[in-house]
């Protein structure tokens, strides 16, 4: 088969188009044919060394969309034929792809392959920060950081989902603004140095129960600036490269939280507790309540250009490989 291969770490330009020898099926796993596979931030930095990485040489890709044209022993062949999204066993960045028992979810033949291919991660990240990490409702005034992301769009329309209606979105540009009140944030903030934690305040009417930070760095202390008693600050990724720094003098006196989420991690350490999750983040997909907001759909032998647009941070939503 064609994949994406790593063979040393590095930029975009360690993303090689070869042909490659898929793993064989084992027992409890299913072969599909990708028919769109994410990318991911994480993807950008594995290949560049700063998140742990497979043996090389690799192929990327953490969550993928297509059909099923095998099975192991230990799975029932009704599976067969079936479209399916997933979490990669073998990596998404490929014609096919190995995946778990328990980590694949079969979506109806009518969903657009765009937002299924958009979707896995995104649903799976987003409902667990909103309902596990955090508890978001009606009563809940919530931030979310890169609000035009693909993180961020998903969130917001979940946040929604789940009853909240005071929503700030962060931005790195104005021009992200329209998209993101679109999709129902009812203020934007588009900072224009390093402090925004005042504007967050004035735009909510209020300060912040749930802030969701996959920025880190320099932004956890204005996010504290901006979070109320009792509220919770959820930090699930570095994309600045610096982690960030909270004092528990900061938490403890006003009842705040600090929490750390990885759905990638809660994957590999409990996967039972993954269709919990996707089972009604799906649910909210395919009765239209969310939407995921796609950027950008390129060919396999164009991947090096997909980490180019999603590292650019001009993408606007979920940037795809269709193999």
């Amino acid at each position: 088969m064609k994949a994406i291969v790593v063979s040393e770490l590095g930029g975009p330009e360690k993303l090689v188009l070869r042909e490659h020898q898929l793993e064989e099926v084992k027992d409890t796993q299913v072969l599909i044919r990708t028919i769109r596979s994410s990318v991911n931030f994480a993807d950008i930095q594995t290949v560049a060394g700063k998140y742990p990485a497979p043996p090389m040489p690799f192929v990327p890709g953490l969550d993928t969309f297509g059909e099923i044209v095998a099975v192991g022993s230990g799975i029932d062949r009704s599976w067969l034929g079936r479209r399916v999204v997933a979490f990669c066993d073998t990596g998404g960045y490929a014609q096919y792809c190995l995946a778990s028992q328990g980590l694949f979810f079969g979506v109806d033949d009518t969903l657009d392959p765009d937002q299924a291919g958009a979707c896995p991660l995104l649903l799976g990240t987003c409902y667990g920060l909103l309902t596990r990490a955090t508890k978001a409702g009606p009563d809940t005034t919530i931030a979310v950081h890169a609000a035009a992301g693909g993180i961020g769009t998903t969130a917001i329309q979940m946040a929604l989902a789940l009853g909240a209606t005071n929503i700030v979105g962060i931005v790195s540009s104005a021009a992200k603004s329209a998209i993101v009140s679109d999709l129902g944030a009812r203020c934007v903030v588009a900072p224009a140095g390093s402090s925004y934690s005042e504007a967050v305040i004035d735009a909510a009417g209020t300060k912040i129960d749930i802030v969701l930070n996959s920025v880190a760095g320099a932004t956890i202390a204005e996010d504290l600036e901006m979070l109320a008693p009792f509220g919770t600050l959820v930090t699930f990724g570095m994309a600045s490269g610096t982690p960030g720094v909270a004092h528990s003098n900061q938490l403890h006196r006003s009842s705040r939280t600090v929490a750390g989420y990885s759905f990638g991690h809660l994957r590999q350490m409990r996967p039972q507790e993954v269709a919990p999750i996707m089972t009604p983040a799906l649910a909210l997909l395919n009765s239209g309540q969310i939407r995921m907001v796609i950027d950008s759909v390129f060919g396999l032998d164009a991947a090096p250009n997909s980490h180019v647009r999603l590292a650019s941070r001009q993408s606007i939503g979920k940037v795809l490989l269709a193999p």
